[in-house]
């Protein structure tokens, strides 16, 4: 991979050749402007569309297929990209993982070595491009094909999205909100959740009970998904995260929250076991057919049971 770098103070350019554009571009070279603000700690690549779903797209010519260790892809990454590289290196002092026990912690040194970005408790998104999130898919072995070609997998857990309190609490501000709007577009949570860049991880059985043990989980992709681009195209998907608002409004309304009834977007307990907070989240069918649409390969089913093959 051909590259260009330009030392000026607050921005960088980096050449990119032809392999690593869209089949549909041009042959000549792209130019991607990555600006660095002065005594900042944020690596910001400022592309457009087109570029960032091609760096979608080789990481996962990088992961190919599955099987590729969280620590092989970074350093795949770093050596293609060693800007990237050099950022991690003097600001791994400020990028600070304290326990194993974090929920966020793959999405955060992914995060941190693949986009750039130092993790912080800002509310606004991880990346230009929506926030981080990570998703297990499970095998399924009574899908698999007798010449071990492909194996089957899909979601086994939802993603949780945003945070919307305790919808039993009057003074909760997100209740008066809600009940003001007709679908989940027009809330304040629609921002937080319309764009996204989602791990896809391989679920096994082995304990990852330290911090250096969490880079060697297996990736099987990595995709980026905007719901506005999936409504647009897919009618039947929109339908139904209309339904599902719906059933969620009525449930804040009648002071009856639950999760029942929600087929892609749900409203589900947040917290400790005793905690009354909900939050928005992709239920584990939607995070399936949400992967498949992204890879573009197709949903497949046994029985009640959607799957996809990688």
């Amino acid at each position: 991979m051909e590259m260009e770098t330009n030392n000026s103070e607050n921005e960088n350019e980096i050449g990119l050749s032809s392999s690593f554009q869209c089949t549909t571009m041009p042959t000549k070279k792209i130019i991607i402007k990555i600006k660095k603000k002065p005594n900042t700690t944020k690596f910001s690549m400022m592309i457009n569309a087109i570029i960032f779903n091609s760096y979608i797209t080789k990481l996962n010519e990088l992961i190919k297929g599955g099987f590729t260790s969280v620590l092989s892809l970074i350093k795949k990454v770093h050596e293609i990209y060693p800007e990237l590289k050099i950022f991690c290196e003097k600001n791994k002092d400020n990028f600070k993982i304290t326990s194993v026990k974090d929920k966020g912690l793959l999405g955060k040194i992914i995060e941190f070595y693949l986009f750039g970005n130092l993790p912080n408790n800002n509310s606004c998104p991880d990346t230009s491009y929506g926030d981080v999130k990570t998703t297990h898919f499970k095998e399924l072995k009574f899908a698999l094909k007798s010449d071990g070609s492909s194996k089957a997998f899909n979601a086994k857990e939802r993603v949780t999205l945003t945070n919307f309190g305790d919808p039993n609490n009057e003074q909760n501000q997100n209740i008066i909100m809600m009940v003001d709007k007709n679908s989940i577009k027009d809330t304040k949570f629609y921002e937080k959740i319309k764009t996204g860049i989602l791990l896809v991880l391989q679920h096994d059985d082995e304990k990852y009970d330290t911090i250096e043990s969490v880079y060697n989980k297996k990736l099987l992709a990595i995709v980026s998904y905007d719901l506005d681009e999936i409504f647009e195209k897919y009618f039947d998907i929109s339908n139904i995260f209309q339904n599902d608002f719906n059933v969620i409004k009525k449930g804040i309304i009648d002071k009856n929250v639950t999760q029942r009834g929600q087929q892609y977007l749900h409203i589900h307990k947040h917290g400790g076991k005793n905690c009354s907070t909900r939050a928005f989240g992709f239920t584990n069918k939607f995070v399936t057919r949400l992967v498949s649409i992204c890879l573009n390969i197709p949903i497949c089913s046994k029985g009640r049971v959607e799957y996809i093959e990688l």
